[in-house]
């Protein structure tokens, strides 16, 4: 109940992104000043969008170096 009177300064939650099979982290992303309830990505996969306890769904595009990415096998 709280979590949306406190200062957006405390905490800076964020969502994390691991890759499937090698267990790996691959980013962060800083937004939120509570705890991330829900994740949904655009169909495309350019961006994503989040919901927290903060009140507030916010979305995310990726950087063009996401899609330049290269996992080294």
């Amino acid at each position: 109940m709280e979590v949306t009177t406190t200062s957006t300064r405390i905490g800076k939650f964020e969502a994390r992104f691991f890759h499937a099979a090698y267990e790996e982290e691959f980013g962060r992303v800083k937004g939120h000043f509570g705890p991330i309830n829900c994740v949904a990505f655009h169909p495309d996969g350019k961006s994503y969008s989040s919901g927290g306890e903060d009140g507030y769904v916010r979305i995310h595009y990726f950087d063009p170096q996401y899609f330049d990415f290269e996992l080294e096998a």
